[in-house]
């Protein structure tokens, strides 16, 4: 493994004993696998999504959203409605519970980024943000990782 394989390990590894910056909640720990995801590609969307574009979207099998749409029809945080243009496909929309939840957690998420940055102070806060932007820059001109085509760069896994 060479250096920067090494630092990339190092970097997965603190990232999986980080597990994001959102402490464990009641309302969220309620949550099964998937269902958040759902709920902010609903929020950010704000329109109704088939249930065909989730599954795209999220690079989820069709019977994992399923699973995951039934569960949040259960707990009352979206709705289920036939597209009037084509019978077959389903809509699927936030409730008012569900935009609640988003904007709950959303609020939760930005009190506690402004934490961290508080006690990071402005100059590293700063760097942080230009290294998270280069970084989204370079990762974005590698290209997607598909290492089912062996190739290299754009299309493929480095």
């Amino acid at each position: 493994m060479d250096h920067y394989e090494e630092l990339a390990h190092g970097f997965f590894e603190e990232m999986r004993q980080y597990r994001g910056f959102m402490p464990r909640q009641d309302d969220v720990s309620a949550l099964m696998r998937g269902e958040m995801a759902v709920l902010r590609l609903l929020d950010d969307e704000q329109r109704r999504v088939s249930a065909g574009d989730l599954s795209r979207l999220l690079e989820m099998t069709t019977s994992r959203v399923a699973a995951v749409l039934n569960s949040l029809e259960k707990k009352g945080l979206i709705e289920r409605s036939a597209d009037t243009a084509d019978r077959r496909r389903v809509l699927v929309a936030m409730t008012k519970s569900g935009a609640a939840l988003c904007a709950h957690r959303k609020a939760c998420a930005r009190r506690r980024l402004a934490a961290i940055f508080e006690r990071l102070g402005q100059e590293d806060t700063d760097q942080f943000i230009r290294l998270i932007r280069r970084i989204a820059q370079i990762s974005e001109s590698l290209g997607a990782c598909a290492p089912e085509s062996g190739k290299q760069g754009k299309g493929g896994c480095l």
